[in-house]
């Protein structure tokens, strides 16, 4: 069995890869080919729109033929959004940025497996491409570079050639003819926690509304928010109409200006002082629907109006990191793991991946305390390791302690 694998993914189809020299630019078929790929793959970058969101829709749940590079172009769209950018992180790294260790049978940490993934780039791109999949829907992970027992690169591949429905690589975003990327396992691993479309279909028209506002604002600010200032001349000459025009051009911002005699300057401010309210109350609600769609609550993210409502939020969101840590760990067991054993690595049966348990330790001396002042003795090692204190001595364990000399 072939252990190591380095692959190149290109080409205007996978069956054979275009590489131009010098003595191809005048075959005009292979050029042509090679400059389809290089448009194909290129990013649309102008500005999505609610017609740009819904024909995305319409061909991404297309029955015969559906495709989704239209939806994750406009994906890649809608994260240029400053709020959801943070909020999805937010939710990411609350769920990723945990210890994962694997444990034997008996639940107990192996640390010769937990050494295969431990600050393991490879590993930590798995962790955190498997989990945007959340919002775009799907990841498809390649093994780049690996050899027996040893993974070296993974990479994304491009969203945009993916068909979850069809089990398809595409080789172009519009012919049904590509790879079959469940029969490459594991050079190629489907990763989808929930469903395959993504939660950024429905935060797409709420950003997409959202930058209206900010430009409608924007437009606002230029009409209304300089004082408009005007000239009056008693001169009816257009010589001097216009020359006047030229200096208060030239003003910009200063606050003088140099006028002939009889030149009489008035400043009109705007009197709706509130009026920016229509724009920024807008924005405000739709961040806060924003919040509410990705982080199912708005108080870890915003202001909140009581230390109570705040716990609550707070709670709602655990339950949802709850949700999620066991959609990565159900991936991680069920296809990463087999794949590290496809290619090498010794890992036994019965041996999974799960998440370190890590104590607070507010929380935990309460409950040592107490077990304490029952006459239970810890160990010299669990004390170290959980309160991170480096201990000379102990007391000896056969001479008994009274209950209230039981201190941490």
């Amino acid at each position: 069995m072939k252990f190591h694998q380095t692959a190149t993914i290109g080409g205007n189809l996978f069956n054979s890869a275009i590489k131009l020299s010098g003595g191809d630019r005048n075959n005009v078929e292979k050029v042509t080919k090679f400059m389809v790929d290089q448009i194909k793959r290129s990013r649309q970058l102008w500005r999505k729109e609610i017609n740009h969101w819904q024909a995305a829709r319409l061909s991404r749940y297309n029955v015969e033929m559906p495709r989704t590079w239209q939806m994750q172009e406009v994906y890649d769209d809608v994260m240029l959004d400053g709020h959801l950018t943070g909020i999805t992180e937010n939710r990411t790294l609350r769920t990723t940025n945990k210890e994962f260790i694997f444990v034997n049978k008996e639940g107990k940490k192996d640390d010769t497996c937990t050494e295969y993934i431990k600050d393991k780039p490879w590993f930590e791109t798995i962790l955190e491409e498997t989990h945007k999949s959340t919002y775009r829907g799907y990841s498809l992970l390649w093994l780049k570079d690996y050899k027996k027992g040893q993974i070296n690169d993974v990479e994304l591949i491009d969203r945009r050639l993916v068909v979850p429905e069809l089990g398809m690589l595409l080789s172009e975003f519009e012919l049904n003819k590509g790879l079959y990327y469940k029969d490459l396992f594991p050079t190629l691993i489907y990763c989808q926690m929930y469903d395959p479309v993504g939660l950024l279909e429905k935060a797409a028209p709420y950003t997409i509304l959202k930058r209206h506002s900010w430009g409608s604002w924007d437009e606002f600010e230029e009409l209304f928010g300089i004082p408009i200032r005007i000239a009056k001349v008693a001169s009816q000459s257009e010589a001097v109409k216009k020359e006047v025009a030229g200096w208060l051009e030239e003003m910009g911002s200063a606050a003088y200006g140099v006028f002939p005699i009889g030149t009489e300057v008035e400043i009109k401010e705007n009197t709706k002082a509130d009026a920016f309210n229509v724009f920024y109350q807008k924005i405000k609600a739709l961040d806060a629907e924003l919040s509410k769609l990705v982080l199912h609550q708005t108080m870890t993210t915003e202001n909140g109006a009581s230390k109570a409502q705040g716990n609550v939020h707070e709670n709602t969101l655990k339950e949802l990191i709850f949700g999620d840590e066991k959609k990565i760990l159900s991936i991680l067991n069920h296809q990463i793991v087999p794949a590290m054993r496809a290619i090498g690595y010794n890992i036994p049966e019965g041996f999974k991946i799960t998440v370190s348990q890590t104590k607070d330790p507010n929380e935990q001396i309460k409950i040592d305390k107490e077990l304490m002042n029952a006459g239970i003795v810890l160990k010299q090692s669990y004390l170290e390791e959980t309160y991170g204190s480096e201990i000379e001595s102990m007391p000896e364990s056969g001479k008994k302690k009274e209950p209230a000399q039981g201190k941490l």
